[in-house]
């Protein structure tokens, strides 16, 4: 699985993350534009992507209503708990798809191994770890959001370190996991043993 793939469907998370940061003009025409421009690469994905997994659909609903509560009929309540919903609905992505048993790295995963492994007993336990990881994330980044809420005396430049750092972890975990242990072939009774792992 590449994790760069991956973090790439989380664009325009990213891009409202970013763009809504920005120390240019007024706060709330920041995040407007954070919010056209998240919900034009979330449709551009939603076109070219053959992934419609938790992540597809959530991106969709999420930015859908962002656009109608923060600019077309900007609602304060959501404005001011906006990193707060984002992180919320980040985590339903990401612990929903496990309680449904379809982790939402698993549409990634499969395209790089044979359609024989996507049942396979390993295959399945390592997307579950790779989600759960990203889960963890996701909850600190709820913690996170609360806290620049609640205890607005905390530093923010420290909360967006923390912050990047954890991301960047899940990344190289992600990646890391990924070529640690493959699904033997082996076991499926079509290969032999020691034939060539994919990179799953």
């Amino acid at each position: 699985m590449n994790p760069w793939a991956l973090l790439l469907s989380f664009a325009p998370w990213l891009i409202l993350k970013i763009i809504s940061d920005l120390p240019f003009g007024n706060p709330l025409t920041m995040l407007q534009i954070a919010i056209v421009t998240a919900t034009l690469v979330s449709l551009y994905q939603s076109r070219k992507s053959t992934v419609k997994g938790f992540i597809y659909w959530g991106n969709l609903f999420f930015f859908a209503l962002s656009l109608l509560l923060v600019v077309i009929l900007p609602q304060t309540w959501f404005i001011t708990k906006m990193g707060l919903f984002s992180q919320l609905m980040l985590n339903f992505i990401t612990w929903g798809s496990i309680l449904f048993k379809k982790p939402f790295t698993l549409d990634y995963a499969k395209e790089h191994v044979p359609q024989e492994l996507w049942n396979h007993p390993v295959f399945l336990q390592k997307n579950y770890i790779i989600t759960g990881v990203w889960g963890c994330y996701f909850l600190l980044g709820f913690l996170s959001a609360e806290i620049r809420i609640y205890e607005p005396g905390i530093n923010r430049g420290l909360i967006e370190i923390f912050d990047n750092v954890a991301m960047l972890g899940a990344v190289f975990f992600t990646s890391f996991y990924s070529k640690h242990k493959k699904v033997p072939r082996g076991n499926l009774g079509g290969g032999e043993a020691g034939s060539s792992q994919p990179k799953d």
